[in-house]
């Protein structure tokens, strides 16, 4: 089966299975990583900030990761979905859900830590925050804080280039498209 999918006025952008399955791998090793490093810090009494940080935080967002790969993985659903009114987001563990395209200033292609992710700018960042769930929500304010995008779809699951994507949407939408 072909990772998109086309129906009328609606393409749908399925995740890459074989790209699931990898970062699920890579959850489970960082997250078994940190517990390691948790147990071996507290059995030599040593509480530096790093190991605060690949522990107390790296396990939760691993283990979450690693949940949301896998139930993926067993329940086939688009990561994305264009159609006219708009782009639904459900492409990471943070997807934002319904985007229409009367909210979407502009596309913007970038890189973050080694990461592809096309980025979507809403024309009012604060009205668009308030209706996202609260976990999603804090990572676009940190996004937006730290000067990217509070929308981030990366290419690491995704079964088409970003570059396609984001003429895609340019081509649908008249969205502006920023490289």
């Amino acid at each position: 089966m072909n990772d998109t999918g086309t129906e009328r006025d609606c393409v749908v952008v399925y995740p890459s299975r074989i790209k699931l399955g990898l970062i699920l791998l890579g959850s489970l090793a960082f997250g078994a990583f940190g517990v390691v490093i948790a147990l071996a810090a507290e059995e030599r009494g040593i509480a530096f900030w790093k190991v605060v940080v690949v522990s107390y935080l790296g396990v939760p967002f691993f283990s979450y990761l690693a949940l949301f790969s896998a139930w993926r993985l067993l329940f086939r659903r688009p990561a994305l979905v264009i159609d006219s009114s708009g782009i639904t987001d459900a492409a990471s563990a943070f997807g934002v859900g319904h985007v229409g395209w009367d909210e979407v200033d502009r596309l913007l292609l970038y890189v973050v830590s080694g990461q592809s992710m096309l980025g979507i700018f809403p024309l009012d960042a604060p009205r668009f925050l308030a209706r996202l769930p609260l976990h999603v929500r804090l990572v676009a304010r940190l996004n937006l804080a730290l000067g990217w995008a509070p929308i981030n779809i990366p290419q690491v699951g995704l079964g088409m280039p970003l570059v396609d994507l984001a003429l895609l949407i340019q081509t649908r939408s008249g969205v502006r498209f920023e490289r």
